[in-house]
């Protein structure tokens, strides 16, 4: 059996290597040059540049199938966040998995004290509870449940807005309580992490095998695929040249599937840039994410990432990530230009910080026109399955079951099992 994958990014990467493991012939087409689609990275002048802010959860059921979690080498993000609003600084933590800064979590007052308790019972609730029964039951939007969850607008806006926000790059937290339910469980029981050399690592670990053993074929965009009595059979390159198979997989992000399928896919996008500086002294200590809760911020997230993962810097130097949710009309210098501004509105109340910014310089920028589909209350039985309802058609990807790395592995299981299910029928 030969099965042609259109995409080479984790879902198309997870299913080519569970179907080569089985003894199926595998071709791997990818347009870019080189795989991981969305979860790649860069390296210049002994920077780490992922494309676009991201984290593995290391709690991921997925990952832990899938990855050697010990050979990322990850490097971990302390529990919490600090929050920064009108020039202050306050910092949140689980109290139970950081006991250095739970004394300060207990005393900030950023958060009523009847609100820490409602994290903490939540948290505890979420661990006791299967994947399956977390996500059960009826759906409604993020705000709505938090609000339902008895947390205060305080709370919401301080905490709730910029970190969640971050994670489903929304602020308005319209998306599904259940994805934020699986994300804090996820935050529970274990901690959000970076490989040590870069997140394009995860991409590495599952797909250089392919890729040396000539699986993966990058550079080869695909026009349309080819459909012999109903039947998908394979795939038109760009270049002309045509590739047959016993089953063809689209792993493509949702818009390509839909241009190349012609079936529903999820709709919009959501868009997110990632800027990066670089100085010779941290701009705050500590391993945790800083959130912007003012509410006309531009920076939703920043992070000291040299902070987590050293590697990610050259001796001497320190790496700074910001977050912008959505698009932006400004060029790139205004942008940054913008950014250093919000980053000194973050910090205004700590000399040493501010000093710190002086002497950073924007290194790169990444607009992710397609980092997410957005996921409202009620979409996730809506979206397509892994069977396509054409013969020889099959979907692995995100859209299929979540936006997250977690979802695209899943997805991308689901497909070699359904691949091998025809297989044997």
């Amino acid at each position: 059996m030969h099965v042609l994958i259109i995409g080479a990014g984790l879902a198309g990467l997870t299913c080519g290597r569970i179907l080569d493991s089985l003894g199926v012939r595998v071709t791997i087409v990818e347009a870019s040059d080189g795989i991981g689609g969305r979860v790649r990275s860069d390296y210049a002048d002994g920077f780490t540049f992922d494309r676009g802010f991201q984290v593995l959860f290391e709690a991921y059921p997925a990952a832990r199938r899938h990855l050697d979690l010990d050979a990322l080498h990850l490097r971990r993000f302390d529990p919490g966040a600090i929050i920064c609003l009108a020039g202050k600084r306050f910092v949140l933590t689980d109290p139970l998995r950081d006991q250095a800064a739970a004394l300060d979590a207990a005393l900030t007052p950023i958060i009523p004290p009847l609100d820490k308790l409602r994290v903490l019972l939540l948290a505890q609730r979420l661990r006791r509870q299967l994947i399956d029964e977390v996500l059960a039951g009826d759906d409604e939007t993020t705000l709505a449940y938090l609000r339902r969850s008895g947390f205060s607008e305080q709370t919401i806006n301080h905490f709730f807005r910029p970190f969640y926000g971050g994670i489903f790059l929304d602020r308005s937290l319209r998306t599904s309580a259940k994805c934020f339910r699986f994300d804090f469980k996820m935050l529970s029981e274990g901690a959000a992490a970076l490989p040590a050399h870069g997140m394009g690592a995860i991409a590495g670990q599952l797909g250089d095998a392919l890729l040396e053993r000539g699986l993966i074929r990058l550079h080869t965009p695909v026009a349309e695929l080819i459909t012999n009595n109903g039947r998908v059979t394979g795939a038109r390159l760009a270049s002309g040249e045509e590739l047959f198979a016993d089953a063809v997989v689209v792993a493509t992000p949702a818009p390509e599937a839909a241009r190349l399928s012609s079936l529903p896919m999820p709709q919009g996008a959501l868009q997110t840039i990632t800027l990066y500086f670089g100085g010779s002294q941290p701009v705050y200590r500590g391993r945790k994410i800083a959130l912007n809760a003012a509410p006309d911020a531009l920076i939703n997230n920043a992070q000291m990432i040299s902070n987590v993962a050293p590697e990610y810097a050259p001796t001497g130097r320190h790496l700074l990530s910001a977050t912008v949710l959505g698009a932006s009309p400004l060029s790139d210098d205004d942008l940054f230009r913008a950014a250093l501004a919000d980053l000194r509105r973050m910090f205004a109340g700590d000399a040493d910080a501010l000093a710190a910014l002086e002497g950073y310089q924007p290194l790169r920028v990444y607009r992710i026109a397609y980092a997410q589909f957005p996921q409202a209350p009620g979409i996730h039985p809506l979206l397509p399955d892994n069977r396509s309802g054409r013969p020889g058609l099959y979907f692995a990807g995100e859209f299929t079951e979540a936006s997250s790395l977690n979802a695209a592995m899943i997805s991308g299981e689901k497909c070699a099992a359904a691949v091998m299910e025809e297989r044997y029928a």
